[in-house]
């Protein structure tokens, strides 16, 4: 069951909870109940990764992810039509309970901002949108390196990376014009909060 352009943000998690039917599922099984529409799914769950406390305060992740969305988006700038991933990482796999548990906790909140998505301004995500969005969101996961040096502060590229994934799955340009708008906003926190000093003491 693909997600829906009326509820993409409600049913990106609810297709994974009812579509399977084991106590754990692997993050291939997820590209694979998206099919050729995984890219916008997966795009909005891992910037949802970042962006919800406390998971993307943990040391580390923001960088991982950053990695994952950065072999994601490449594909896309490269025009594959389905997601891989290497073998280790598709094997990957998350309890079925858990993804219960925080779509029931997620829907209330889902359900009204999926009132605000619709189907508008299909040319600001036709092919070259795409392309794109597909550059903006590798620069977007580039800075999730840097920004875990400062606290809370992944949730910017974060919330612009769900912007595009909701974009994509939605076909709403208006999210996707937000979304490179966003990506702007997200470089300047990067220039103005990270300790370059820091970093570049690392190396010094």
């Amino acid at each position: 069951m693909p997600t829906s352009n009326n509820a993409p943000l409600e049913d990106v998690l609810s297709t994974v909870v009812e579509e399977s039917d084991s106590e754990k599922v692997s993050i291939g099984e997820i590209l694979d109940m998206y099919g050729d529409r995984s890219f916008g799914p997966v795009i909005l769950l891992l910037g949802a990764l970042v962006v919800l406390p406390p998971i993307g305060a943990i040391p580390g992740l923001p960088m991982i992810v950053g990695v994952i969305i950065i072999l994601f988006s490449l594909q896309i700038i490269f025009g594959a039509d389905h997601i891989w991933l290497p073998g280790f990482i598709e094997k990957r796999s998350i309890k079925r309970d858990k993804l219960k548990k925080a779509e029931q906790n997620a829907k209330p909140v889902l359900k009204r901002l999926d009132r605000l998505i619709t189907e508008r301004l299909k040319w600001a995500t036709g092919d070259v949108a795409t392309y794109i969005a597909a550059i903006a969101v590798t620069l977007l996961a580039l800075t999730l390196i840097p920004l875990e040096l400062v606290p809370f502060a992944v949730a910017a590229p974060g919330v612009v990376i769900m912007l595009f994934g909701v974009a994509l799955v939605a076909q709403d340009g208006a999210l996707m014009l937000a979304g490179f708008a966003g990506t702007l906003a997200a470089v300047l926190v990067t220039i103005f909060l990270v300790p370059w000093d820091r970093i570049s003491g690392l190396f010094g």
